[in-house]
């Protein structure tokens, strides 16, 4: 049993049974205890606190070191004080290098303001925390955006700010990229669009809703948003186009715009479908273009092509009468008159073929044109094609094949394509030194090719080549031209039941081809 303990600070010495007590500064008193074990204590001594201290000081340390994520200790006047590995990595320099000067030597000037409005908030208003978004110069002058989140924190009176900053560089140059795309599409009417298939939800640009009419972006819209806007007459196509995406592996149809503030336009809808990860194709994306401009110049084309061949059809008319009475005149012709009277009649009759289909070279071109179909030698036609291109010192034009081939076709048109193509080669392709003209014969049909050495055609622009009106950017840039050269080309082969098409390597030249029915 225990009589008497008077111990503040004590240390205990186990005897068994007994045990003696060790005033720390005072006398000892024995206490008898029966069945009893004391357990050592000991009062914390005054320097545990300060190795407890050093070692949480030494853990933060090395946590901010180590941290991947850019950490610096700054003083009330924007002094930086310390920084971590992840710091020194994304400004480029060595910590000596950078602490000890201040944050806004770093600072990009138009965003020195906004450190100095951290250093108001934190230490005049006394904000416990504070946000901003600024960029900062590297070592290399590059610029690099961050997210900055500072705490204040006191440390033996003074109150420092533990900076946390994110780099936002990559979401940065997302943001402006997305933003100059779309100002792109907002000035050249053209919006973005994400068709789901398979619930027929519609993502779509900012300015997807304006082309269509509405001042505010409507809260949803689907496949049969689309429908109430889309002229009666244009419909049905529409809808066709639609149900057959998956098969043809996309869209591309124009189609005119019923606004909702009433104004009619012109659009292109077109895209590629996209499948998911087990090959299901899942949605289509494109864009929607406002075309109203284009229509607008191609009916004046019309209207200007139209006026021009009716004015040329009846000079040219009188020329062709005047040939023909020279041609039958009874006064003797030299030889040499002879054929120049015979080659001028073929001229004529070629600028007839041309002003005819000028005329007729609308959308309903192919149904309009009509043959007079010949069995004639196509080497001999080929042959006599090419002598009207007289060899220069830079240019020749050159015909192999069989000279014995004969086809049944239009001879008139036929030599209109062969002659276009072999124009072109020479127009451009320049720096071609030979412009070769192939006839092949095969057992169905004759391929004619004409290749140059030439820069070539991209690949997208190839299926474009035979659209009416159509003309590759670097070629509009040098040269005139109405765009329907290929597009009369195609059609005139085309109804003849054969093909057209254009093999070409960029800076490697193009081959030109048309193939016929025997």
């Amino acid at each position: 049993m225990v009589t008497h303990v008077n111990a503040d600070l004590y240390k205990s010495i186990d005897f068994g049974k007994s045990a003696v007590f060790f005033k720390q500064n005072g006398p000892i008193t024995v206490i008898s205890i029966i069945n009893l074990k004391i357990v050592m204590r000991e009062k914390n001594e005054p320097n545990d606190f300060e190795k407890r201290f050093h070692e949480c000081d030494a853990k933060f340390n090395t946590i901010f070191d180590l941290t991947s994520v850019a950490s610096k200790i700054i003083r009330s006047d924007l002094t930086i004080l310390k920084v971590n590995k992840a710091f020194c990595e994304l400004l480029g320099y060595s910590p000596e290098e950078i602490e000890g000067t201040k944050i806004l030597d770093h600072a990009c000037e138009a965003y020195i303001t906004h450190w100095h409005r951290l250093q108001e908030e934190l230490w005049s208003k006394q904000v416990p925390h504070f946000k901003l978004q600024a960029c900062l110069y590297r070592k290399d002058r590059s610029v690099v955006w961050v997210d900055v989140t500072t705490i204040l924190y006191n440390d033996q009176g003074e109150t420092f700010g533990f900076t946390v900053l994110d780099d936002i560089s990559g979401l940065k140059k997302h943001q402006e990229s997305e933003k100059r795309l779309n100002v792109a599409l907002k000035y050249s009417d053209t919006a973005v669009w994400e068709l789901n298939l398979e619930t027929n939800e519609v993502f779509r640009s900012p300015d997807h809703d304006q082309i269509f009419g509405y001042e505010q972006r409507q809260a949803n819209w689907t496949l049969e948003s689309y429908y109430p806007h889309i002229a009666e007459q244009d419909l049905p196509a529409f809808k066709a186009a639609v149900q057959h995406i998956e098969t043809q592996g996309g869209l591309d149809i124009q189609v005119r715009l019923l606004r909702a503030d009433g104004i009619l336009r012109w659009l292109n809808m077109k895209g590629k479908t996209e499948a998911n990860e087990v090959g299901k194709t899942v949605k289509l994306i494109g864009v929607i273009n406002d075309i109203t401009k284009d229509k607008i110049i191609e009916r004046h084309k019309d209207d200007f092509i139209s006026i021009a061949s009716h004015e040329l059809k009846t000079p040219v008319t009188s020329l062709k009468a005047s040939l023909q009475l020279l041609d039958r005149s009874p006064e003797p012709h030299s030889e040499r008159n002879r054929l120049l009277v015979s080659q001028a009649n073929k001229g004529i009759n070629r600028i007839s073929l041309i002003i005819d289909d000028l005329l007729n070279a609308g959308k309903t071109y192919s149904d309009q044109l009509e043959f007079r179909k010949t069995t004639f030698n196509l080497y001999e036609l080929a042959q006599e094609i090419c002598d009207q291109y007289a060899p220069s010192e830079t240019q020749t034009v050159t015909l192999i094949g069989d000279k014995r081939l004969t086809i049944h076709a239009d001879s008139e048109r036929i030599g209109r394509v062969l002659t276009n193509l072999i124009s072109n080669a020479i127009k451009y392709a320049p720096g071609s030194m030979e412009i070769k003209v192939e006839l092949q014969d095969d057992a169905a049909f004759v391929k004619v090719s004409v290749t140059d050495k030439g820069p070539g055609i991209s690949k997208e622009k190839v299926p474009l080549l035979f659209d009416r009106y159509y003309q590759a950017d670097n070629q509009q840039a040098q040269y005139s031209g109405l765009g329907l050269g290929l597009f009369i080309c195609a059609n005139i082969i085309r109804k003849h039941g054969g093909e057209i098409g254009v093999d070409s390597v960029p800076g490697d030249g193009s081959t030109f081809w048309f193939t016929l029915p025997k």
